[in-house]
Parts: C-alpha cells; structure tokens; sequence
C-alpha cells in the first residue's frame, strides 16, 4: 500500500446509514482502507497546512454556525476515470444534499484552505466504494441511503492510513 497522505488532515462527514453494511460488503471487495475508516464524504481532501487543530476547529465553527443537521440521501453507482491513472473510482451518489454539501467545501476552501486551488479538484460530492481497472464493472446496489448529517470531523491520518478523529463539529 502506497501511504501518499500519512501526516496529512482532511474535512468529512460520516454519514451513520442504518444500512451500512451494505456498502462496507462492496467497500471490502474494492477498498484497501474500508476497515480503516467508515465510509464518508470528503470536504477538504488531505492537506498539509500548520494550522493547529483547535484553530482549524474555531476556523470550521465559523464557517457552519448557520448550517442546521441536514438530510442526505444517496442512490446509484458511478465510474469516474482517473485522467492519472488507469483506475475507475467508484462513487455512491448523492441525490439529496447534495447543493449544501458543496457549499461547506466551497467555504472551506474560500475560508481556511485558500491557498490550494479548488478548481484542480473538480469538486463532485459521493461515498468513495472503492476502485476497479474495469470500466465496465457491474457492482450491484440498488438501495437508498439516508442519514442525517449532524457533525462535521476534522480527520488526521496516520503512518498507515488509519483514521485518528481530532475534532467534531456539531451542527
């Protein structure tokens, strides 16, 4: 396993679906990390910016002061291209918070993290389920998600990609 973002933070939500088993069987099948860490949304991919946990958190309290727990739903399945490498990222779609949910990354990189280029990201809110060399891999879920969305963590990652919760923010 290649550890690219060990020493590295980033932003998430984790969803607490009833249902989650389903996703981790296919988390298991094509995600080295599923037993690592629950299956989440990213908000601020892995960075390496001095920042102090407890000013990060201040920064993070500003920036959802007026956000209320929201709703997400998540249903379907899409390949997504790598355009570096040859491997096809497997999404679980959001087709439900999705709007609000790219409006705290948006904040979040407007606010704390300005000095990274957002735009290089293509910012598409999903659940990584894994990844596959087929583009025509056929994984079966046709379930719906949902969970209320309540907090948001500020995740550090260790030397072997384990997941250490250094904060939660409450909305």
């Amino acid at each position: 396993m290649n550890y690219i973002n060990k020493g590295k933070r980033d932003i998430l939500i984790i969803p607490k679906f009833i249902n989650v088993d389903k996703i981790q069987k296919i988390r298991k099948e094509y995600d080295e990390l599923y037993e690592v860490i629950m299956p989440h949304i990213t908000l601020a991919f892995p960075f390496k910016k001095y920042i102090s946990n407890e000013q990060l958190k201040k920064e993070l309290l500003n920036i959802t002061k007026n956000i209320k727990p929201f709703k997400i739903k998540c249903k379907g399945i899409t390949l997504k291209k790598d355009k570096r490498i040859d491997t096809y990222y497997i999404f679980l779609n959001i087709v439900e918070g999705k709007e609000l949910i790219s409006e705290i990354n948006e904040k979040i990189y407007q606010n704390i993290l300005s000095d990274i280029d957002i735009k290089k990201y293509n910012y598409d809110p999903h659940i990584t389920l894994g990844n596959t060399n087929n583009s025509n891999e056929k994984i079966e879920l046709d379930d719906e998600f949902e969970a209320i969305v309540d907090s948001i963590v500020i995740e550090s990652i260790g030397e072997n990609e384990e997941s250490i919760i250094e904060s939660e923010i409450k909305l």
